[in-house]
């Protein structure tokens, strides 16, 4: 038999409520026959339903929304957003933060060509080239690589930060699947994965991503496109290669493995870049002496030695069972690998202050960096003599680490601090490293040495305090 109908709305949909009931956000009961529900007669209130009614909005709209409002924007509508170089910062601003990456960073990161990158920035505020997505992306990761490691000159960024120029880059596709894989992608990768290494620590799971992507970037530009590239672009990619491998085994020497370039007992295919300068390049002549200094000099023989350092501590992990003379011989070659290095990058006693600014940068750079590479190995030799059976830290080992923290204090106390502030933070990690061993010794307190240990550290510590500029808290990327 069927059931009567009953004539209440109480099974209605909640759109057939009156406005009094939906802004409760209440069941709405009326018969019929009532002109009022049940609750606005409870409440004596007129029953309308006269107020539109919202559609919902896309989904994570409110994510959209609540970024937006704190990068301090708004979302008008639901067109796709235009690519514009004002959303990172204001002309003057974007000016300061490039000329910094320039007279800083271009002597250990010689990828973009000044006058070429600047004349282009140019173009887009006057309006005479399209402004495209990737070259915005590109300039987002100059500015944040820039504020991760020139934390000295924040204040006069604004409010440019790692994280900001980020959240810009992902809302103009960082992430998204690409057509092809492109150089300027491959180099906002590189910048940004620098930069949120830096700002949020190597163990970071967006540091880790952006590396693993500039590096697949790499290999397939190395692999698919180079012959297919000009020589330009190919000299480029060649630099920027090696640079990676760099970023790769600094991440190694603390014990992350990340998608690697080559392993250690892969020999490498990809031969050094040309030492040649931008201008030679975009001229298509190649001289074998280049003027020195300047913005047409080559910093490229820098890199290459920073590059033969790396291959050298490469190697010497290479071996299946770690041996103390394996060690040995290879701290030996880290000596050698800056012995043949031009005047301007070696370092000589009495002439290292004296030097060009960028050449300086580049020799605190070389320098702090074989250090580095050989307290990472005396480590490794003392980690394996405690393995052995040695109750004390070899006699060998505690000559070596004094040596490599007295070399390391005069180049702390030879250059000036905007030298070693132009190599960004990542030195400041390996100048604490280096002390970091030293602070080891002193808490064993061995071989009657403590007094000659606490002095040298104390002087480190003196400069690391000045040069190690914890940044401000931020939410974290994860």
């Amino acid at each position: 038999m069927e059931k009567p109908r009953n004539n209440e709305r109480g099974r209605q949909r909640s759109s057939a409520a009156c406005d009094a009931c939906r802004a409760r956000k209440v069941k709405c009961i009326a018969s019929a026959n009532q002109g009022k529900c049940s609750m606005c007669s409870e409440l004596n209130i007129d029953c309308t339903s006269e107020r539109p009614r919202k559609k919902r909005g896309p989904k994570n709209r409110y994510v959209q929304i609540l970024r937006a409002h704190l990068d301090g924007d708004t979302i008008a509508s639901d067109e796709p957003d235009k690519p514009s170089l004002d959303l990172i910062a204001p002309s003057e601003i974007l000016d300061l933060i490039l000329d910094d990456w320039f007279n800083c960073f271009h002597p250990i990161a010689p990828v973009l060509h000044r006058n070429s990158f600047m004349a282009r920035i140019r173009s887009v505020h006057d309006g005479d080239v399209y402004e495209s997505r990737s070259f915005l992306v590109l300039v987002a990761s100059v500015c944040a690589a820039t504020c991760a490691s020139l934390r000295r000159r924040r204040h006069h960024y604004s409010t440019v930060t790692v994280d900001s120029c980020l959240a810009l880059a992902e809302r103009f596709g960082l992430w998204a699947a690409p057509e092809s894989i492109t150089l300027e992608k491959a180099l906002a990768f590189y910048n940004f994965s620098s930069a949120v290494h830096l700002e949020h620590g190597i163990d970071s799971a967006i540091a880790f991503r952006l590396i693993g992507d500039s590096t697949v970037c790499i290999k397939y530009l190395m692999q698919q496109k180079l012959d297919d590239m000009s020589f330009t672009d190919q000299q480029i990619v060649k630099r920027l290669y090696w640079m990676n491998f760099a970023w790769q085994c600094t991440a190694e020497m603390h014990g992350r493995r990340l998608l690697v370039l080559h392993h250690a007992h892969e020999a490498s295919s990809i031969p050094f870049p040309l030492p040649v300068s931008f201008e030679e390049l975009l001229n298509g002549s190649v001289s074998p002496q280049a003027s020195v200094g300047g913005p047409d000099y080559s910093y490229v023989s820098g890199l290459n030695a920073l590059s033969g350092l790396f291959l050298v501590w490469q190697s010497s992990q290479a071996i299946m069972v770690q041996t103390m003379e394996n060690l040995q011989e290879y701290i030996l070659r880290v000596h050698q690998a800056l012995s043949e290095l031009p005047p301007e990058l070696a370092w000589t006693d009495g002439t290292n202050q004296a030097g060009d600014f960028s050449f300086n940068v580049q020799k605190v750079n070389l320098k702090v960096t074989q250090l580095h590479i050989r307290s990472n190995l005396l480590e490794q030799m003392n980690y394996l003599a405690r393995s052995q059976g040695c109750a004390i830290t070899p006699d060998a080992i505690i000559d070596e680490r004094h040596r490599v923290v007295e070399e390391l204090l005069d180049v702390l106390y030879t250059m000036p601090e905007e030298v070693f502030d132009a190599n960004g933070y990542s030195i400041v990690s390996k100048i604490r490293d280096i002390g970091g061993a030293l602070l080891d010794e002193l808490r064993t307190g061995e071989h009657g040495r403590t007094l000659q240990a606490s002095v040298a550290l104390d002087r480190l510590l003196s400069k690391l305090e000045n040069l190690d500029l914890n940044p401000m808290v931020h939410t974290p990327f994860f």
